[in-house]
Formats: structure tokens, sequence, C-alpha cells
């Protein structure tokens, strides 16, 4: 059956993507459910929750209330809590139980936009889509409503687009990205769902550039660049010659392609975000001259950004006939993957926590993408012994939690 998981945890649902961009922004989050979504969120699908907080709350959606379609009593207790936090916005998502009952967003969040005179948001999210299409339906809304027009004309800066989390864990390879930027001149205006405030998000308009750090982040830098005449740039830098190459564009250098000498066919696979991924095939071909190599995802791909033999997964059977159908040497992928490829005799494995994917079994395992020592570990394990090889302190977290001999 497509979709069926019967190896894997269910995946982080779209309504967390939402919540996920709009956490830092001082709005007024409110999913429509009996309180199970919000707690999968707040619980499970967002680490600042623990260490900080945000005006994220539950309708407390009950079976009555869903029967009789009572909308004032949600209406007028969401306009009580905008007003007594002093909110810059509200927004209104949805989950499965109102998906079902046929909820009427629009009507409803106009309703409170008026009672309340404040900018209302409302996402007919259905929990069954996956995290990113959540994120770009939030960073959709934001270009769409909450950027302030660029009245001087002047531009400067970049914006980075598609920054949750759900992809960056507690944000090392953010961190590291800016730190790039700023040593190579470029200051960085806003970072959407990941360390800037409403503020900064709101002048958005007066950058230069938009760097999409992932999926998630390319419709609202499409829609930005057709509207606002504002270009774009896609992926990660990762590795010291994609580093390079990634600073000049981003710079509006000329680009000099690095040279790779010979081809290295090891059979490699990358599973993950489709930008993260091919940031990493790119460092492998430039860096250590790795040719063979396939990007898969359980989660949306652009085909702009596809190679021959990558592949968008729907269904465990489908990793599974990709395991089955290539000799794979080495993997990169979330600890949780790893069940797959348990069959493989010799096997490199180099575990990269996918908060989506895990939740909060490694969100504190962060990966270092951009420094480069990841492509020195995978160099290393050329002259290792033959057999599974994983990150040591992963693969602890995982012996704990029992799934480690499962096939």
């Amino acid at each position: 059956m497509k979709g069926l998981l019967k190896i894997l945890p269910p995946f982080a649902p779209d309504y967390s993507g939402i919540c996920s961009v709009l956490f830092e922004l001082d709005g007024l989050v409110v999913i429509q459910d009996a309180g199970g979504c919000t707690g999968n969120f707040t619980c499970y699908d967002e680490p600042r929750w623990f260490g900080s907080s945000s005006a994220v709350f539950s309708s407390e959606l009950r079976e009555m209330d869903a029967i009789l379609g009572d909308d004032d009593k949600f209406i007028n207790r969401v306009r009580e809590a905008a007003l007594k936090l002093n909110r810059k916005f509200i927004a209104i998502i949805g989950s499965p139980a109102p998906m079902v009952i046929g909820t009427d967003y629009k009507a409803v969040a106009g309703i409170i936009a008026r009672k309340t005179e404040l900018p209302t948001l409302y996402f007919d999210a259905n929990g069954i889509e996956t995290y990113e299409i959540g994120i770009s339906m939030a960073n959709l809304a934001i270009a769409n409503n909450l950027l302030i027009p660029n009245l001087d004309g002047e531009r400067s800066g970049v914006n980075i687009l598609g920054a949750t989390p759900l992809d960056f864990g507690n944000g090392r390879i953010l961190k590291d990205l800016k730190d790039l930027l700023e040593v190579n001149g470029c200051r960085i205006n806003s970072t959407w769902g990941m360390g800037s405030g409403l503020e900064e998000v709101s002048g958005s308009l007066s950058a230069s550039l938009n760097i999409v750090v992932s999926w998630s982040g390319l419709a609202a830098a499409r829609l930005m660049e057709q509207e606002h005449g504002i270009p774009y740039v896609v992926g990660l830098p990762a590795g010291e010659s994609q580093s390079t190459a990634f600073i000049s564009r981003v710079l509006g250098k000329k680009s000099v392609t690095p040279a790779s000498g010979y081809a290295n066919d090891k059979s490699i696979l990358i599973l993950g975000e489709q930008v993260q991924a091919n940031s990493m095939r790119e460092a492998l071909h430039f860096d250590s001259d790795y040719s063979n190599i396939k990007v898969a995802s359980f989660f949306a791909m652009d085909e702009d950004f596809m190679q021959d033999g990558d592949v968008r997964l729907e269904s465990e059977s489908d990793l599974r006939r990709l395991v089955r159908d290539n000799s794979f040497e080495v993997v990169f992928g979330d600890p949780l993957y790893r069940r797959f490829f348990n069959k493989i005799e010799r096997l490199y494995y180099l575990s990269i926590p996918h908060v989506a994917v895990s939740s909060r079994l490694f969100w504190k395992h962060d990966f270092s993408l951009i420094d480069g020592n990841w492509i020195e570990k995978l160099k290393r394990s050329e002259y290792l012994n033959p057999g599974l090889l994983v990150e040591e302190p992963i693969y602890e977290d995982l012996k704990e939690t029992g799934l480690h001999d499962l096939s």
C-alpha cells in the first residue's frame, strides 16, 4: 500500500512545517484540532520548544463542536487570546479532523480578521501531507501577506529561505553558512523560519538576493523573483571547492566550476532533503572525485534539480527496491534509514539526523556540512575494515531504541 510505513515512524506532517516557520514571528498560531496534533508539534517536531516558547495553541476541537459546527466559540476564543497576548498576526491551521468535516478556513479567517483587525492567515493543512509542503505553504503566505514594500528601491544583503529545525536541527549548518557569508562581506537581512523575527522577515524586499537552502523555500523565492525582481540561488556550501563556487554565485562573480580529477565510481546514495543532498553531491564530485551518486527522498523534489537516477520515494517498498537494484557502497541518511541496509555486507553509512524523520531521537547530533569534515571521514573509511560503519555517538543512541537489529 502506497505510503504505508512498517519500519519508519510517521514523518513530520504539514501542520508542523507551518508552525515551524511561524514559531519566531510573534503571531498567534492556532491548530484546529483536539489537542493531539498540537502536542505532536510541540513535543516531537520542534527542538526550540525545549528552551523557548511560542504562542502555539490548540482549538481543542471536540466531537460536539465538529457535529454542531460551533464556529462562534472558536472565533471568540481566538479573538480573546490575540488581544490578551498582543500578537502581530493570527494563523489558523488545519488538521485531519476539520478536513473531514470540511471546515471553511477562508470564511473563519475573514471573520477573525474583521473582529481583531489583525492580518489572519489560514492554511488548509490536513496532516496527511508531509512537513515540507507545510513549510512551503507558510513561506508563500509570508511572501503574499506579511512583506513590507521596499519604497526607496535600494537593495542589499540576502535572505535565507527554507530554514527550519525540521531540516536543520539545532542550526549548526545555518550558523556555519551565516559565518561564511559574513566573512565574505555578505550581510544577512533575514532567515525565514529560524533566526529572524517578524520585523526582519517583513523587510525582506530590501534584499538583493534570496538564498534557498531547502525545497521548501523554492516557491516563495520564485514568487519574489516574479513579482519583486529579487533573484535567487539554490544550494548550500559543502566542502572547500563547492563553497568557493557557492560564494561566487552569491556575490555575483563569475563562478568557475571546480575541476575534478579521476572519476571514482564507488556507488553512493544520499537519502534526505533535496537541496542539502544535491549540495553534498556537488561537494563529493568536486572534492573527492566521486561520480556515481544518486539522491533519493521521501519528500518533495523539484524536477529542475534532479539528475538521472534520482528517485522520489513514495513508500518503504520504493526504498527496498532501490537498495535491491543497486550495489551501494556508501550511504548518507538519517540513522533510522540504516535498517534498510543491514543485509549489505560491506557498506559505509554516515548518519545525518533529519528531525522530520527521526524526531527527538537524534536532534542533539548536529551535522556539520559546510566544513567538509564528513568528506574526510568518507575518505578515511576506505582504509577501515569491512562492515557496516556509523558514527559512534549516534549508533549508541540507535542501539538504545532497540531498532538496530531490524532488517
